[in-house]
């Protein structure tokens, strides 16, 4: 039987709530740690979607031999693209994601730490994943670098294949559609206070520094986070099952 294939890249960066509700619709999970030697998964007849969480590491990392799982990771997401498979890829993730699909990835002028509201730009803003979110979301981001919009190849004029569907005041592309069923979000959906405290506490002492109060900002935002994360989850898992 295929099942969501979630890949862990870091132990403080966790799947959260993301488990809970795959497995609400009745979705088989399988965890994999990839920080801890497990394997990134080769077999595409047992991949029904694929979940790929952050981490501290970045893209140009895959070209050494300090985390061997990221080259694997994108000739993964490569061969997913070829099929439009599901994936839902969040951090780290959606990163790894855009470069997989052809996109430049690198270092952002000014990192995200902390909370920052996202906005909703027009047409992406009305697609089924972000379906419940408005401008001025709360959203926990922990990232360093952001990306180009993957575009499908030429020849033209062949639809760009994206999407951009979220921003923030300080970077445009903080999530996009590729083709139809795989999605990168910068920031992170999928968390708990604790979890969040987790990311922080692993952080270099100058991130934390930059972030400034993370606890004031979980006080006031947690509750209505936690509910965008699980709806933006939820609309992942129905709009690919659509298809």
């Amino acid at each position: 039987m295929s099942k969501a294939f979630v890949l862990q890249q870091a132990a403080a960066f966790v799947p959260g709530r993301i488990t809970g509700v795959l497995r609400d619709f009745g979705i088989p999970v399988e965890i994999r740690r990839l920080f801890a030697g497990d394997e990134v998964p080769s077999d595409l007849e047992e991949i029904r979607m694929a979940v790929i969480l952050g981490g501290p590491m970045n893209v140009a990392d895959a070209e050494g031999d300090k985390f061997p799982f990221l080259a694997k990771e994108i000739a993964l997401i490569k061969r997913m693209i070829a099929v439009d498979r599901p994936i839902l890829a969040i951090g780290l993730g959606a990163q790894l994601l855009a470069h997989a699909a052809g996109a430049k990835v690198g270092p952002m002028p000014a990192p995200e730490f902390g909370w920052h509201p996202i906005n909703l730009p027009f047409p992406g803003g009305t697609e089924p994943i972000v379906m419940g979110l408005s401008d001025a979301s709360p959203m926990f981001h922990w990232h360093t670098e952001s990306f180009e919009l993957p575009r499908l190849p030429a020849p033209p004029p062949a639809p760009a294949g994206n999407a951009l569907l979220c921003s923030t005041k300080g970077n445009k592309n903080e999530g996009f559609r590729f083709k139809n069923r795989m999605f990168g979000f910068q920031f992170h959906i999928e968390l708990d206070g604790e979890e969040i405290d987790g990311i922080v506490a692993a952080a270099p002492a100058e991130e934390r520094a930059a972030a400034g109060d993370i606890g004031a900002g979980t006080k006031k935002h947690l509750h209505r986070y936690s509910r965008l994360g699980e709806r933006i989850i939820r609309n992942f898992v129905q709009f690919t099952k659509t298809y």
